[in-house]
């Protein structure tokens, strides 16, 4: 029988090395591996935090719409219509000017006046004409017309508020904003 040989010296520190070397390869693929599953750990977990963020901050953002809605309609909402017998009065209750002013009927234009306190109206205001539109109309002033004999249709009155949005109200306090063509 023949003896087995098992090489010399430096066949087998070759052997060693190139086993150390494998086994240090399968230890960086397993670092890596770990890593990289961390970072899909970390990735998924950043996902849901800006998924969490972008619906929160998609409903600040559709509060602070809503709260810039109430904020631009404030002005509008004290604009107010009071029925004096046949003649309708507009009255500006905010604390800023309104401008452009018109009132108007399906009939067709009413003629508009400033209200004057008189004892001969039974009503007991009086409306010196102007001039449809009209320009400014300040805070607390009033604009009145008289209501169409025989006819049931609302009045309603056009304005641009201090914000520069234009509305209509009619006299049932329908408030509507009228929209700006680009």
């Amino acid at each position: 029988m023949s003896a087995i040989n098992w090489g010399d010296a430096p066949t087998w520190a070759g052997t060693v090395f190139a086993a150390a070397a494998a086994a240090a390869a399968i230890w960086t693929l397993k670092s890596q591996r770990d890593q990289i599953d961390e970072q899909r750990d970390f990735i998924a977990e950043q996902r849901t935090l800006i998924a969490d963020q972008s619906a929160t901050l998609a409903l600040e953002r559709a509060a602070l719409i809503d709260a810039a809605e109430d904020r631009k309609r404030e002005q509008a909402m004290t604009i107010v219509w009071d029925i004096r017998g046949w003649t309708l009065v507009l009255t500006n209750h905010s604390g800023a000017p309104i401008t452009d002013v018109c009132m108007d009927h399906p009939s067709g234009l009413l003629e508009m006046g400033m209200v004057v306190e008189s004892a001969a109206n039974l009503a007991g205001i009086g409306l010196n004409p102007v001039e449809m539109p009209y320009p400014v109309l300040g805070s607390g002033r009033q604009l009145g017309c008289h209501r169409p004999e025989d006819r049931s249709e609302p009045v309603s009155a056009t304005f641009t508020d201090d914000a520069g949005v234009q509305w209509r109200l009619d006299e049932h306090g329908k408030l509507e904003e009228i929209p700006t063509t680009p």
